[in-house]
C-alpha cells in the first residue's frame, strides 16, 4: 500500500461504507437501466466514481485485495444484491439490466382539492353564485349563494385527513339562524369520519354528511344528464 493508505475498518468506516453501498445500488440501477446493453464492471465503477467522487476514497483498501479500493468491493456487493433481486444478470463481458427502470410513483391529485373543484362545478351548474375559502368567522371550503351579495345558502366543508371538530364547528356556525342559517354539507373521504359525522348530525335537518363517492356520482349526473337534475331541483325547496 502507498503511504497514507489503510485497510477498511468495519467500526471506523461503517457510516461511509453504508452510504457507498446505498448510492452504488442506485447508480448501478440508473446506469444499466438507461444504457440498454452490457457494461463491464470497470465501466460501472468509473461511472459511479464520476457521479459520487466524494465517496470514492481510494486510500481505504480492501482487506482481501490490498491493492484495490474498498469502495469497489461495495459496488460489487451492490451488483450482487441487484442480481439476487433479479434486476440484472451476468452477461458476456459484464452485466446487463433485466428489470424495469424504477420510477417514482406519480403523485395523485389531492382529493381535497379535487372534491372542492367538483362542488364548485356543481354549484355553478345549479345556478348558484359560487365562492371558496371565505367566511365571516371560518374560511369555508365552498359556498353557494343565490346572489353575489346574499349570504350563503349552502356551505360545504371537505374533510380529508383534516380536523372533523373544526369542520363541525364551521358548519354549525353557518347553520345557526343567528348567522347565515345555511344548509351544511360535510364531504368525507374516510368511512370512520362518515360514521362520526352521521351520528353528530342526527336530528339536525340542515346538516348532512356525504361520502366523496357521492360527490363523484353527482358530478357524473351533472355531466351526463343535467336535465334530470334541473327537473327535480328547486332552489326554493
Amino acid at each position: 500500500m502507498m503511504p497514507g493508505d489503510r485497510l477498511y475498518d468495519p467500526a471506523q468506516d461503517k457510516q461511509w461504507s453504508s452510504a457507498v453501498y446505498q448510492k452504488a445500488k442506485q447508480a448501478v440501477e440508473e446506469k444499466l437501466s438507461t444504457v440498454g446493453g452490457v457494461l463491464k464492471f470497470s465501466v460501472i465503477c468509473e461511472a459511479f466514481k464520476q457521479k459520487y467522487p466524494q465517496l470514492c476514497d481510494d486510500s481505504i483498501k480492501d482487506p482481501s485485495y490490498p491493492k484495490s479500493p474498498y469502495w469497489k468491493h461495495l459496488v460489487a456487493t451492490a451488483i450482487s444484491a441487484l442480481k439476487g433481486a433479479r434486476r440484472l444478470k451476468k452477461a458476456d463481458g459484464g452485466w446487463i439490466w433485466t428489470g424495469e427502470k424504477s420510477l417514482p410513483p406519480p403523485t395523485p391529485p389531492k382529493r381535497h382539492d379535487e372534491l372542492k373543484q367538483k362542488m364548485i362545478y356543481v354549484g355553478k351548474k345549479l345556478g348558484y353564485h359560487v365562492s371558496a375559502e371565505e367566511g365571516a368567522l371560518y374560511r369555508h371550503d365552498v359556498l353557494w349563494k343565490q346572489g353575489a351579495y346574499k349570504s350563503p345558502c349552502h356551505v360545504i366543508e371537505i374533510c380529508e385527513g383534516g380536523s372533523l371538530p373544526k369542520d363541525f364547528d364551521a358548519l354549525h356556525w353557518a347553520n345557526d339562524p343567528k348567522n347565515w342559517g345555511a344548509k351544511g354539507i360535510l364531504i368525507v373521504t374516510d368511512d370512520k369520519d362518515f360514521e362520526k359525522a352521521v351520528r353528530r348530525f342526527v336530528g339536525q335537518g340542515g346538516l348532512i354528511a356525504v361520502k366523496a363517492e357521492t360527490v363523484d356520482a353527482l358530478c357524473k349526473i351533472v355531466d351526463e344528464n343535467p336535465q334530470f337534475l334541473e327537473l327535480i331541483y328547486s332552489k326554493e325547496s
